[in-house]
Parts: structure tokens; C-alpha cells; sequence
């Protein structure tokens, strides 16, 4: 079932508009709309060989709906993203249920010291990522994708005449700095008892060229007679760092397309040195986590000087060694806060368990 068959399908129970709009964060204009949602599958569809779907997204997860079965497994290990739909600010809810008012009536069963292993785990997690995308917004790829061929050295028996001064012989030459060298005039065949090595041989207009069709590297089979007047040397692909480069490339241009453009200037014009967006959801997440230590229930609109504090993150205003010293400073006053805290441990298993069983039917 894709996201347009369960739309019609009249099994959603819960759809609200989530993320920075209902965190009272977007930037009016470049902020995108995220939709979440719940679904409930008919009990029938788990008797089949076939298991019903727990997800369902769009290709940029901007859109995600929930089966109930999932969303239960989510928010009994406190999932912050799953917790907080519990939480939602009427004026995000666009769709609701009896069901759903029924789950969020029972919303308390999930909110147990789980909640600070995930909070804070996701807090630095949003560190990592910031750090990852900074890689990326800062290494920018080139456009055209890496070649084959300039991961590709060879040993020539003679090098051309103008290459050869102080040269010293069998020495690996990158076929970048053999401007009139063309793999196209050549062919190779495998070299015995190695990898990535290959016997180079020439054989101008009528070659059918080392790398073909999909640029994969054709051995070819040298007759006798040809070994050697066809001879020049030997070649070396590093096929490893080839992929490892495309890898890259293609990672960075995924990105690249599905990008909030607008998020990424203040950055690409150096005025800030992190991911000012995961920066702030770091946050965000820790101090909601401790609003669930202290007050059983965790922050979803923020408001007042939290909020103003939260966008001059987003904005840019911090240096990252400042943010990263209150986020210890945070931690360390979480961790406190857990010892102290009267919510409870874990959840009440049988509860939940109960709770699902009564949603379902």
C-alpha cells in the first residue's frame, strides 16, 4: 500500500503537521512541512503469509504514517518523535479519531527514564549528523562524477620521449600526467598472482578499449604472437579508491538535491561553521527530555525565551564550542535529574499490551 491507497483507504486514525512548524520553530517561507500520521491495519491482514505495513513515506520521509502496531513498538522505548505526537498542539492536529483520543488519554503509560537514554541519545546523534553534513556543505563534489581512468596508473616499458628526464624506469605514472595516453588504444589482460594489475597492450584504431560499456574492465586473451610487439606496460587500477570516490560523489549530489536549499547558505557562505538547524533540534531535545524528568511530559511548541533562545541557535548567533559546553553542561544536569526523578523506570508492559489489544479491534 503506497502513501495515495492508504489516503482512501479511511484507515488513519491521526494526521498532524509535525516537526519545526509544531516545535513553533520554522522560518516562515523555507521551513518544510512535515505530516505525521497513524493508520490502523485490519486484524484479518496479520493472519496472511504477508505482513501488513508498519511504515508508510513519501521519498523524502517529509510524510510518514505509523501502523498502530508500530507506533506502540516505537513509543514503548520512548522514540522523542513518537512520544511527542501524543503531545501535539491542537492547532497541528488535522485529523484525529475516537482511537486516538483514547490513546492519548493513556499517553502517561509511555513516559518512564527511558525517556533520558532517548533524548540524549538523540541529542547527540543530531551532533553526529551536523558534523556529517558540515563535511559535506564544506567538500563539495564536482559536478561531472569520478572517472575510471583517474584511478589508473601505469609502468610503461618506454615512456614517451618528452616524459622521460630524470625519470627513474618501472616507476607507476597517474595516466593523468600522460596527457596523449588513452586507454581507448589499448588492452589488457590479467596479470598472474596479483589484483588490480593488468598487462597493457597496444593496439591503436582497432582496440576496443580497457573500460567498456557500463565502464567495466574487459581482460582480453593476447595471442602468442602478439605478446610482444603489442607489449607497453603494465597498469594499475585502484578500484577501491574508485568506488570509494563515486560513493561520495553520489552521496553528496543525493544530498545536494533533496536539501533545503535555504538552510545551507549561511553556511556555504561561511558565515557560520555548523549545521545551525541540528544544532538547535540537539537542543531542543534536551531540554525537552528534561521537562520529562521533572514534569512527566516532554515540550513540543516551544514558547517565550526558550524559543528565542532555540532560533538564535537556528540563526546562527553561538559559536560551536559554546553550544557544545552547554551541551555538557545539560548532561550532566539530566543525569542528576534521572536519580531524582519520580517517573517511573520502564513502562508498565501488560498495560500497554492491553491498551494495543483494545485500539486494534
Amino acid at each position: 500500500m503506497d502513501l495515495k491507497e492508504l489516503k482512501q483507504s479511511g484507515r488513519i486514525i491521526f494526521e498532524c503537521v509535525a516537526g519545526s512548524q509544531a516545535y513553533g520553530l520554522n522560518i516562515p517561507g523555507k521551513s518544510d512541512i512535515d505530516l505525521r500520521g497513524i493508520y490502523i491495519n485490519p486484524i484479518r491482514e496479520y493472519l496472511g503469509l504477508i505482513e501488513p505495513s508498519k511504515q508508510i513515506s513519501d521519498e523524502k520521509n517529509d510524510t510518514t504514517y505509523y501502523s498502530l502496531k508500530r507506533f506502540f513498538e516505537l513509543a514503548q522505548i520512548a522514540n522523542p518523535n513518537i512520544i511527542e505526537l501524543l503531545w501535539m498542539p491542537e492547532d497541528c492536529i488535522k485529523i484525529t479519531s475516537t482511537t486516538m483520543e483514547k490513546l492519548i488519554a493513556n499517553r502517561d503509560l509511555f513516559i518512564s527514564k527511558k525517556c533520558f537514554h532517548t533524548h540524549s541519545g538523540y541529542a547527540y546523534s543530531q551532533i553526529h549528523r551536523a558534523k556529517g553534513q558540515n563535511k559535506k556543505v564544506h567538500n563539495p563534489q564536482p559536478e561531472e562524477r569520478p572517472k575510471k581512468e583517474d584511478f589508473c596508473s601505469a609502468v610503461l616499458q618506454c615512456e614517451p620521449e618528452g616524459l622521460r628526464g630524470g625519470r627513474l624506469p618501472l616507476r607507476p605514472r597517474p595516466l593523468t600526467e600522460l596527457q596523449s595516453f588513452d586507454l581507448n588504444d589499448y588492452h589488457v589482460a590479467a596479470l598472474e598472482h596479483t589484483t588490480e594489475t593488468y598487462r597493457l597492450y597496444y593496439y591503436g584504431d582497432s582496440a576496443k578499449g580497457v573500460f567498456r560499456g557500463d565502464d567495466m574492465l574487459v581482460c582480453e586473451s593476447i595471442p602468442i604472437d602478439e605478446e610482444w610487439s603489442h607489449f607497453r606496460g603494465l597498469l594499475i587500477y585502484n578500484r577501491q579508491a574508485y568506488e570509494k570516490a563515486g560513493a561520495q560523489w553520489h552521496s553528496y549530489h543525493d544530498w545536494k538535491k533533496n536539501r533545503n536549499e535555504a538552510r545551507w547558505i549561511d553556511q556555504e557562505n561561511k558565515k557560520v561553521q555548523y549545521d545551525a538547524k541540528n544544532m538547535m533540534h540537539c537542543m531542543r531535545l534536551l531540554i525537552s527530555g528534561e521537562n520529562i524528568l521533572t514534569q512527566g511530559y516532554p515540550i513540543v511548541r516551544f514558547e517565550g525565551a526558550q524559543r528565542e533562545y532555540l532560533m538564535a541557535i537556528r540563526n546562527g548567533d553561538f559559536k560551536y564550542e559554546d553550544l557544545m559546553k552547554e551541551v555538557e553542561e545539560r548532561m550532566a544536569r539530566l543525569k542528576k535529574q534521572y536519580e531524582t526523578s519520580t517517573i517511573p523506570h520502564k513502562v508498565n508492559q501488560k498495560e500497554i499490551e492491553k491498551l494495543y489489544r483494545e485500539l486494534a479491534k
